[in-house]
């Protein structure tokens, strides 16, 4: 039956054949099925091909869709284009060729190779962020965002490339060997500058964000990162007098208790304080130090290894508490967009403000003491860190830092020197992009200074005669006057000019998926009510303070405005490992060290590399390439398939008892997204039928049916055969991936099959597996199923048998 198995054959038979039946279809709002919601990150579509970085990628996420498919659930696996942003306009700079040409020939290179490896997807709902229907709807949101108060146009730190002319993401910068930041695309030099740029104020939703991880099933480390980066701090402000001046600067504090130990104060070098404070004598030291500083990152001025920088004012502050004049310096390790840009320096009780008191010849006070210390004089290492019984501090003297925290913060609030304050690391998101591949903002300036929205959308992105940046750093569309000049009702205005970053359309492409060809709204709100939320996302851990933190701020505003029915969007995530290159770099377009599937598929066929990926390892780690678990897949699957040679009409009693543990191990493997131990299992079942040479019919379905989410191309193709199908026309409702997977049988597990030996003569000649117990009789029928025995028995007279129930079965013949 099986003859040669030939793989380019048989996918090329499946691949449209699926899609054309809709095997792979989620159905709307079918209440009677449970439902379940499996989304990978959209890619970014670029080159001719899949590479093994996006298989890793999509791999897991289709095993796993495929196998809750078969477990009985409605599906929804979907897939669309990430498709706006700067690769394809630097392409387009360089080539002259429109960014739109070279991006939707992207997508079909990519969905022609997706579909070639055989990803059960819902092509039915395929989306891109590029489509004016799509991103029309882009647009929509983002108004809600104006009207309610959180996108506003104000001053921002933000990343600057002159040489491309544009803001870049913190992601879009890199560092050279050198240590200094340049723009990944290019690598051209990064320095920091304040524009004016349109931001969303996600600020707003710190406490919500936070609180929302209570809700979600994200591993720890994800929700660790999430809490870290959006850094809560509860504590309180304080206002420092400057000396000789009305000016006061505002400090964010979390140990109150150590004010008093407060003998110098730091501002960032963003600080608008920063020029009143630098007195004549220091101007030209100062104007040196921020130069120095314009080229650093936030992560490299507040690395705790750093050694830390800074430069004194001339001015001096009064400590309002201890009432000591104290001086006012610059440090790049204080930023603006934390708490107030302002620090109180208390070296006595902090490691880093005792570095820089050190470095800068500071003095050192100890204003806290141990518990166990108070009633005693004994010196102590400074400095001390930890909370304690407050020394020298007037009359919060032996107070615990607790109890100071608390009567401290009362004086503070009762003499109108400051409140108590929770604060955020969070920054507001800068949502604007000196670039042409962007979706437009929908907003117009007025020549009176007030804001319109535009409200006829999809504002489609028009034309530009030049995509290069402009001289002055202004975008590519304001070349095109004839769009950005609007009137309305009489007045002129001028279109926002700046896009959108990529991060946009990713924000909400979720909700899409649930309604794509939906021309009246983003998603039908009974739709989104069945599918919402996604139950398990698959992507990178390069997204987790990005994206996901963004979407998942979309998410809670719309929320708030009852635009969709779950507080949270993703209720599962699954952070995918890498794979990395021979020098253990990610494989990436960008840096040239990918690795094309093609090769391999048509070398091993689609089932293969996929599966090989899986037996690397777990998903979450990152692995360097490895052609050979691709082979042994490759081996194991010729092996699968050269078993329809040996299919015989019969009950097999080990064989049921070895699929029945295989059924069970791997349902939950498969449930827990251990793939690699899956194609361990299924080894070890293979091996156990070898060893028999034969396979009984039944058993061998069932086990295809745990072979294909693994597997889709030879499962398809062993089950249409095996089942008799072979030569009728294919249909969804036959396909294995749509098949039940089978059942774990409990009696059979419960029966502990037993190895009984089996001896001719006084020789083992074969082990079989037994339910335990059984009589003679039963015994010797199950030895005569076996191939050897009963090869040996044939045409030969039994004189004598000695069976040891559950030890020994010997035969004399």
């Amino acid at each position: 039956m099986s003859s040669e198995m030939k793989i380019k054959e048989i996918e090329n038979k499946y691949q449209q054949a699926w899609i054309e039946k809709k095997v792979y279809e989620a159905i709307d709002n079918l209440s009677s099925k449970k439902k379940k919601y499996v989304l990978a990150e959209f890619p970014y579509p670029s080159g001719a091909a899949l590479h093994m970085g996006h298989m890793m990628r999509y791999t897991p996420a289709d095993i796993y869709a495929r196998f809750l498919r078969m477990q009985g659930y409605n599906v929804l696996f979907p897939i669309g284009w990430d498709a706006f942003g700067l690769p394809a306009e630097n392409y387009a700079i360089k080539t002259g060729i429109h960014p739109a040409e070279t991006t939707k020939e992207a997508i079909k290179n990519m969905k022609k190779s997706l579909i070639s490896m055989g990803f059960g997807f819902d092509w039915d709902r395929e989306i891109s962020s590029i489509e004016p229907e799509y991103y029309k709807w882009t647009q929509w949101l983002f108004t809600k965002f104006y009207e309610h108060g959180l996108a506003e146009f104000k001053e921002s730190p933000v990343w600057w490339c002159e040489k491309l002319k544009t803001v870049l993401s913190e992601e879009e910068v890199i560092e050279d060997a050198s240590g200094n930041k340049i723009s990944e695309r290019g690598e051209h030099p990064v320095v920091r500058r304040n524009l004016v740029q349109w931001v969303l104020k996600i600020t707003d939703y710190a406490e919500k964000l936070l609180e929302g991880l209570n809700e979600n099933e994200f591993p720890e480390s994800v929700k660790s990162a999430q809490r870290n980066w959006i850094g809560k701090s509860v504590g309180a402000e304080v206002d420092f007098s400057v000396q000789g001046s009305i000016e006061k600067i505002k400090i964010f504090t979390t140990r109150l208790d150590t004010i008093f130990g407060a003998n110098f104060l730091v501002v960032s070098p963003e600080h608008p304080l920063v020029e009143k404070l630098s007195t004549d004598s220091y101007k030209t030291q100062v104007s040196e130090y921020l130069k120095q500083v314009e080229s650093k990152s936030e992560m490299e001025r507040t690395h705790l290894n750093k050694e830390k920088s800074g430069v004194f004012t001339g001015s001096y502050a009064v400590n309002p508490l201890s009432h000591k004049e104290i001086p006012i310096y610059i440090g790049d390790f204080v930023l603006m967009t934390y708490g107030t840009g302002a620090i109180m320096g208390v070296p006595g009780h902090d490691e880093r403000d005792f570095e820089f008191a050190k470095k800068m010849g500071l003095e050192v006070t100890q204003v806290i003491t141990p518990v166990d210390n108070k009633n005693e004089n004994k010196e102590i290492p400074l400095p001390f860190c930890d909370e304690g019984v407050l020394v020298d501090s007037g009359d919060f003297s032996g107070l615990t830092s607790a109890q100071a925290f608390e009567k401290i913060l009362d004086f503070v609030v009762q003499n109108s020197l400051g409140q108590k304050k929770i604060n955020y690391k969070l920054r507001d998101w800068v949502f604007t992009r000196q670039r042409y591949w962007g979706e437009p903002i929908p907003l117009i300036h007025m020549e009176d200074g007030s804001i319109e929205i535009e409200r006829n959308l999809p504002l489609i992105l028009p034309d530009t005669p030049d995509y290069n940046p402009t001289e002055d750093g202004s975008a590519p569309l304001s070349r095109n006057q004839d769009w950005v000049n609007v009137e309305i009702n009489g007045k002129k205005g001028k279109r926002e000019v700046n896009t959108m970053p990529n991060w946009a359309g990713s924000s909400w492409y979720f909700y899409r998926f649930i309604d794509p060809h939906n021309s009246e709204a983003f998603a039908d709100f009974e739709k989104l009510k069945y599918w919402m939320p996604v139950d398990n996302y698959f992507g990178g851990g390069e997204h987790t303070t990005v994206h996901l933190l963004y979407s998942r701020f979309w998410n809670k505003f719309f929320y708030d405005l009852g635009l969709v029915p779950t507080s949270e969007p993703f209720m599962v995530r699954h952070n995918n490992g890498l794979l990395l290159d021979n020098k253990g770099k990610k494989m990436s377009k960008s840096v040239g060290n990918v690795i094309d599937q093609t090769e391999y598929a048509e070398k091993y066929g689609a089932d293969a590399v996929k599966m090989g990926l899986c037996f690397l390892g777990p998903i979450t780690d990152n692995y360097a390439w490895n052609e050979n678990a691709i082979k042994a897949c490759h081996k194991l699957l010729n092996t699968i398939w050269s078993l329809q040679e040996k299919i015989v009409d019969e009950e097999i009693l080990e064989q049921k008892v070895l699929l029945a543990k295989l059924v069970k191990n791997t349902i939950s493997m498969y449930e827990n997204l251990k793939f690699n131990t899956v194609v361990s299992e299924i080894m070890i079942f293979v091996n156990g039928v070898k060893i028999v040479e034969k396979i009984s019919k039944t058993v061998f379905l069932d086990f295809i049916k745990v072979l294909a989410p693994m597997a889709p191309f030879i499962s398809e193709e062993i089950y249409q055969r095996v089942s008799g199908r072979e030569g009728t026309e294919f249909s969804k409702e036959n396909s294995v991936h749509v098949a039940s997977f089978p059942e774990i049988q409990e009696n059979l597990l419960k029966e502990e099959a037993i190895n009984l030996p089996i001896q001719l003569n006084g020789k083992l000649i074969a082990t079989i597996l037994v339910s335990p117990n059984i009589d003679e009789s039963q015994a010797l029928e199950e030895a005569k199923k076996n191939q050897k025995v009963s090869q040996k028995l044939e045409g030969a007279e039994i004189k004598k048998i000695v069976y040891v129930q559950n030890r020994i079965l010997s035969i004399i013949i």
